[in-house]
């Protein structure tokens, strides 16, 4: 039995094919060079990264100072609901998009009559959007909330206008293949320039700093 190593006999093996091995890892090593410079693709969620988000609206409406008391009160609950709908569906292992699904539905009864309408059509807009897709991702999140903003194209009140601001934004941004958490906060300063409306900025301002952070890497924000 020959005692050369085997990474030598495959080394002469090549050679005698007319493989120059130093040649081939070059390529590989271009051709890794090429993946890494791709742009990203869209962030894969979870159900806690949806967790997170409505815990992160509830704790913002119940320190809110600014806009309707009656409203900012349902708009805890309602995201306090959200989030342990989100929660239950993450300890029995569903997906981002069954998470966000049960946190709107679970959301909805405590929408207060001020500004009932708006948001329980928005919501069940972003909802079915995300029953109907798979693909829980950042784009998701986008499609929902262009949904949401669709169905109050009508709307005349301050949340239709500011979703309206918003998601124009953010699909601006998403189009420009911006990174979702970026896209958010950028759309957020605009709305609350061209479409101020408090219990609607307190929702996005809330979930902004939850997009940031990179699941994949707790210890470090999202590049």
């Amino acid at each position: 039995m020959s005692r050369e190593p085997r990474s030598a006999r495959h080394h002469a093996h090549d050679l005698t094919r007319g493989i120059d091995p130093d040649a081939l890892g070059h390529d590989a090593v271009i051709a890794d060079r090429a993946r890494a410079a791709e742009p990203p693709g869209p962030r894969a969620l979870d159900a806690g990264c949806i967790r997170d988000a409505y815990a992160a609206i509830a704790d913002a409406g119940e320190r809110a100072e600014h806009g309707d008391r009656a409203v900012l009160v349902s708009l805890g609950s309602g995201a306090r609901a959200a989030a342990d709908a989100a929660r239950v569906a993450e300890e029995i292992g569903a997906g981002a998009g069954e998470a966000l699904r049960a946190a709107a539905r679970a959301w909805s009864p405590h929408v207060v009559a001020e500004q009932g309408q708006a948001w329980r059509t928005g919501l069940r807009a972003f909802a079915e959007v995300c029953s109907a897709d798979d693909e829980a991702d950042d784009r998701l999140v986008v499609r929902a909330v262009a949904s949401a903003a669709e169905a109050l194209a009508a709307d005349g009140s301050a949340t239709g206008r500011a979703a309206r601001v918003f998601s124009r934004e953010l699909a601006a941004r998403d189009a420009e293949g911006g990174r979702l958490a970026p896209a958010w906060a950028e759309a957020a300063g605009v709305t609350a320039s061209e479409a101020p409306d408090p219990v609607f900025q307190v929702v996005i301002d809330a979930v902004g700093p939850v997009l940031r952070r990179d699941r994949r890497d707790p210890a470090g924000p999202e590049a």
